[in-house]
């Protein structure tokens, strides 16, 4: 199981506050040349080094341009992007992890802000990176979906991204399905979603725990994804990204765990009227611009 930031595929660099990491284009293609070269770690270790094929190198950079393209075209400061992860249609699930595009950062135009978790491992980074690089995490599929803020959110989200925020509302202990109201996991969409809370409610929020009580994350609805005892016993669910035990023990009996999806939080920023356009875009496709997209279909 791997949907929020889960990443595998690529070794990837610790960063702390002062060190994040972006791969350009050039820098990326020397990576996918030495990656050709690098064997496949054993399984069961926690970084498995998997050999990137060209195809997926061409898929990644056909979906990145196109992505960057519709950035281009719209007059966004800073979107938000999703990207296809693992096959979670048991789940009802398509998209899996979302991240910050950002017009104009300071590693260059059109930078992902996201969080990721490395390798499967217990903990968590902020990354920020060019496009390419962020589906280059062995996708199921390759689509994206774009969606753009209101100015008045873009305004505050750029802000928050420029301040200390991006720090202080990131736990790095992660858990693939975090409870919505846990302060003591966080997976990648979660932080996104606090994140943007906080931006909107105009420097009223510090810290996590206050984002999650803030009034506005009240109409926040969190998807519930099953899993009962006998997948998370027989189906290898214990790894170190993934614990239940930030869910109440009323909803592990039941197997039913509420966690932040990308599909619920472009749910509630659509319900909470800050989004003004929504955009689909398949790697393979002609790109669709259709703003009545069925979100319970992400």
């Amino acid at each position: 199981m791997r949907w929020a930031g889960a990443c595998c595929t690529m070794p990837r660099i610790p960063p702390n506050k002062r060190r994040w990491r972006r791969t350009l284009t050039g820098a990326l293609l020397s990576v996918a040349l030495l990656a050709l070269l690098i064997p496949a770690a054993p399984a069961g270790t926690a970084c498995i080094l998997k050999p990137l094929q060209p195809d997926a190198l061409a898929n990644a950079a056909r979906l990145g341009v196109k992505v960057f393209e519709a950035l281009e075209q719209s007059a966004a400061q800073v979107a938000i992007v999703g990207r296809v992860g693992a096959d979670l249609s048991k789940y009802g699930l398509r998209f899996s992890h979302l991240g910050f595009a950002v017009r104009d950062h300071r590693q260059g135009r059109w930078t992902l802000v996201h969080l990721l978790n490395r390798c499967g491992t217990a903990e968590s980074s902020l990354y920020d990176e060019g496009l390419i690089n962020f589906f280059l995490d062995d996708p199921f599929a390759y689509e994206a979906v774009i969606a753009t803020p209101k100015p008045e959110l873009q305004e505050a989200l750029v802000k928050a991204l420029r301040s200390d925020l991006v720090w202080r509302l990131h736990q790095p202990r992660y858990n693939t399905i975090a409870h919505p109201r846990s302060v003591d996991f966080q997976n990648s969409n979660q932080w996104l979603l606090e994140l943007t809370v906080a931006a909107m409610a105009g420097g009223a929020v510090h810290r996590r725990v206050e984002a999650q009580q803030h009034p506005l994350m009240q109409a926040y609805q969190p998807d519930v994804v099953k899993i009962d005892r006998l997948a998370r016993i027989g189906g290898g669910l214990f790894k170190a990204n993934l614990t239940f035990t930030d869910h109440p023990l009323a909803d592990r009996l039941k197997g039913e765990y509420r966690t932040v999806t990308a599909r619920s939080v472009l749910r509630f920023l659509q319900q909470s009227g800050m989004l003004e356009r929504f955009q689909r875009l398949d790697g393979q496709k002609t790109p669709a611009h259709d703003a009545r997209v069925d979100l319970d279909r992400l």
